[in-house]
């Protein structure tokens, strides 16, 4: 292996070390928000209205793309339905989000990398109609109605979640903490 081989490879092993790093501590900071914090959520129809796993959805699916916000999701849905924090709808309403973050984040960044950040606003398409939709087959409530309950729903949770997501990544912003810092061009 040549010299210039090995540093592209460390290059391209900087990213991944960063995104992997990066995923682990907001699996962290998830679940510490979602138990420290007891009046971050309520409880309706079995599911926990909880804006903090959006947030870390929407800066997630911005900043280190789908794959380990997809990670990162599922690790807290795990760790939370596992600790008793979180409910099983923890799994499909973060994941789709995440996704869909990431999704929109790639699209952004290929075509106008300036409005990156505004992929943190796709959260609720993924959560409320993907999400929700998943919710009403596995605990059905009625019936049509019963899916504009679990939008409803979902949508209190991560509207504002993702909204506060999009300012954090402003805020980032201005502390030179961006989509290129995990990414190499």
């Amino acid at each position: 292996m040549s010299n210039n081989e090995s540093s592209e490879r460390t290059f391209s092993q900087t990213y991944i070390t960063k995104r992997v790093a990066t995923s682990a501590i907001m699996v962290g900071v998830g679940l510490v928000l979602s138990y420290l914090n007891p009046f971050a959520y309520f409880t309706i129809f079995g599911a926990k209205i909880n804006p903090f796993a959006h947030i870390i959805n929407a800066i997630m699916g911005v900043l280190v793309g789908t794959t380990f916000a997809l990670f990162t999701a599922t690790a807290i849905a795990a760790l939370r339905f596992s600790l008793a924090i979180g409910s099983i709808h923890a799994f499909h309403g973060g994941m789709t989000g995440a996704i869909v973050v990431g999704i929109f984040a790639y699209l952004l960044w290929k075509k106008t990398p300036k409005y990156v950040k505004l992929a943190a606003l796709s959260e609720p398409i993924g959560t409320v109609f993907i999400g929700g939709t998943i919710a009403q087959l596995i605990a059905p409530i009625g019936g049509i109605e019963g899916l504009f309950t679990w939008w409803g729903l979902f949508a209190a949770s991560c509207i504002s979640g993702s909204i506060i997501g999009f300012v954090i990544l402003l805020a980032l912003k201005k502390a030179n903490i961006n989509r290129e810092d995990f990414f190499e061009e």
